[in-house]
């Protein structure tokens, strides 16, 4: 535990300095994602069904999701919510890394290294950048129509435009939000009522200067600490505040439509970054993230996202405890339509996904997320433990079919609702 806090604070140490005075990084392709990508919790639910959702109630999570469905009364607590994804990328001789695990569970620190070894070596990287995974924890509660929370997120994001390992980059990238909301609805009494919601973000990210293949076998090989391989490294450390604006109408006989403004960002249209390094942030990690706040030295632009949707939950009159089904389309990044309308941009912006929920324990789910196909289950237990499973696929290039990697998702949930 001690040396994961460790390196929780090099990555931040490492993020912190590179970006401030060389401004080559904002436009080289291997930060894409952590340089201006908003911070998107992941939900288990929503990739389980085609990343559809924001029509449909989420609780807690409609933070990030449609803000206006906190317009719902209800008090909910998470505490904790921990979710864990893995992308399938393949190796040099077309054997994902899921499916080795899969494959022999119990021998995956027997054959760490040749894993390792087969996925650095692997041919998808000549594809561009792509993510190796991803951890969530946080906590947050909603009661009656506000909702908070805090929610960590780690990335390993890998990038490279040759296939040669002496040009493989791997940016390891830590966020951690800060976000509030409010939702209410008007003429709740009516057949036809409406939500209005808001949330507001503020979001810490940092990451490193991109660590090569030598260094990190340099790492494991011998047993090298964190701080003796990133010592010197710069380090890139931003701040933002977004905001998301919703509204959903609702429907008799439970349908519901939705428009939802997400990633607004408020203060220099992005995130603000500052250059330090790695020793500055070891010795006083909080002191270097309060110190960025207010720092221009260089912004990175991320783009408001434009999405409407429509969801469907009937009212079955009280024999929801045997089947209560949901169903969701969503098509987002309308503004990316324009500047790119062709049928592959549409279909790649089109979700949507399908839910039925089984004596109020168990959860089957289903959907499309730009034609490619998600799966997902789930089990509520005594409602106070929530178990979810979600694998779906991600497309990672520029149009659908280029580069799609699969990815699998567990998410354990303690609440209370």
């Amino acid at each position: 535990m001690k040396k994961f806090f460790i390196l929780l604070i090099v990555i931040l140490a490492v993020c912190s300095s590179l970006f401030a005075a060389n401004n080559i990084f904002l436009n080289d392709p291997a930060y894409s994602t952590a340089l201006a990508s908003p911070f998107i919790k992941t939900s288990a639910r929503v990739m389980a069904m085609g990343g559809a959702g924001i029509a449909v109630q989420n609780n807690a999570d409609s933070l990030y999701i449609n803000p206006a469905s906190l317009g719902a009364k209800g008090l909910v607590f998470n505490i904790p919510n921990v979710a864990v994804t893995l992308y399938n990328i393949k190796s040099y001789n077309d054997e994902g890394i899921l499916d080795t695990i899969l494959d022999d569970p119990t021998g995956i620190m027997d054959n760490a290294g040749s894993i390792a070894g087969g996925l650095l070596q692997s041919d998808v990287f000549n594809l561009g950048r792509n993510k190796l995974a991803t951890i969530d924890a946080g906590i947050g509660f909603k009661a009656g129509r506000f909702a908070l929370a805090v929610d960590t997120q780690v990335n390993l994001n890998v990038y490279n435009d040759d296939g040669n390992l002496d040009s493989l980059q791997i940016v390891p990238q830590v966020d951690v939000a800060l976000t509030t909301g409010l939702g209410l609805r008007f003429f709740r009494d009516n057949a036809i009522n409406f939500d209005v919601g808001f949330s507001a973000g503020l979001n810490l990210r940092a990451f490193t200067r991109a660590v090569d293949y030598d260094t990190v076998m340099d790492m494991f090989e011998n047993d090298k600490d964190v701080d003796d391989i990133l010592g010197t490294y710069t380090t890139a450390i931003g701040w933002a505040v977004p905001l998301s604006l919703g509204v959903n109408v609702n429907f008799p006989f439970g349908f519901t439509i939705s428009a939802v403004a997400s990633n607004i960002n408020i203060i220099n249209g992005g995130y603000n970054y500052k250059q330090t390094n790695f020793d500055l942030i070891k010795d006083d990690p909080m002191g270097e993230i309060f110190s960025a706040i207010g720092a221009d030295e260089f912004t990175a632009k991320s783009d408001m996202n434009l999405a409407l949707g429509v969801g469907w939950a009937p009212d079955l009159g009280g024999w929801e405890w045997l089947a209560d089904p949901t169903v969701a389309i969503d098509f987002v990044d309308l503004i990316g339509l324009f500047d790119d309308f062709s049928l592959n941009s549409f279909l790649a912006r089109l979700k949507m996904g399908a839910e039925i929920k089984l004596f109020k324990v168990l959860e089957l789910r289903g959907g499309l997320n730009g034609g490619y196909v998600s799966l997902g289950l789930g089990v509520d237990l005594f409602k106070v433990i929530h178990l979810e499973a979600s694998y779906y696929w991600n497309e990672f290039g520029e149009n659908l079919g280029d580069k799609d990697v699969d990815a699998f998702t567990i998410r354990a949930n303690i609440f209370w609702e």
